[in-house]
């Protein structure tokens, strides 16, 4: 008799933590290729080709055929999957998650999440200042869920993003150990939407955070989270993701 699978331990630093460890070290954002935000571009655009388009078999086929070439090119030559993290810093000190899937830049899964402000991380043993992150992102047909709405999974992964965005405005944040969402009323996609969350309060290694998402001024899902930080003290400056 087989034994019962058992789920992998998964170890490791947050990406702040790791952003910490890295320092200098670190790439500067400027020394990503422009190439490369333009291949997950055209990917996203390729996604919500692939969801809506109405073209006969054989020009799937046709199709099929040429993005599987491509796909076998681009595994050409790849980082290991335990290295996928890509992380770059900003002149201000902030780093930025490249391949995170809320919305790194290089990840084509992510939502296109556009943010208005992205204030300077703080230094070590400063008190955090309060802080409103403002955001924006227009979803499409691929994050659908019932007719021209959002997937409610979706919301989630976008209300996260920047909860997580605004809890590291006081120190790296570490990782999301409690999300409450109430959905409001429907998100639609092909709509432009507003995002909006802040810090609330920091107590110990917790750091708490609410955020909404607005479409024409109305709010449409809210959310509050609870963050908890590495047990690991991480040296350096405090990164923002």
């Amino acid at each position: 008799m087989s034994p019962e699978p058992t789920a992998p331990t998964l170890s490791g630093p947050s990406a702040s933590t790791l952003a910490a460890l890295l320092g200098a070290d670190m790439p500067a954002a400027e020394d990503i290729a422009p190439e490369a935000y333009e291949l997950a571009e055209r990917v996203r655009d390729l996604v919500e080709a692939v969801v809506l388009t109405d073209v006969d078999p054989a020009a799937r086929a046709a199709a099929a055929a040429r993005i599987a070439q491509v796909t076998e090119d681009l595994r050409a030559a790849q980082r290991a999957k335990d290295s996928v993290v890509q992380l770059v810093r900003h002149p201000n000190g902030r780093y930025e998650h490249l391949t995170q899937a809320g919305s790194g830049r290089l990840n084509p899964q992510a939502p296109r999440v556009e943010y208005l402000n992205l204030p300077t991380p703080p230094e070590p043993g400063e008190t955090p200042e309060p802080v409103e992150i403002r955001g924006r992102v227009t979803l499409t047909a691929q994050h659908g869920g019932p007719p021209g709405r959002v997937h409610g999974g979706v919301v989630a992964t976008v209300l996260d993003q920047i909860l997580g965005v605004a809890a590291s405005a006081s120190g790296p944040a570490g990782f999301t150990v409690g999300l409450e969402i109430r959905y409001r009323k429907a998100t639609p996609y092909d709509v432009p939407l507003e995002l909006a969350a802040r810090f609330d309060r920091r107590v110990g290694r917790k750091t708490f955070a609410t955020a909404e998402i607005r479409a024409g001024g109305v709010v449409t899902a809210e959310a509050t989270a609870v963050f908890v930080t590495d047990r690991a003290p991480a040296a350096g400056p405090a990164p923002q993701s």
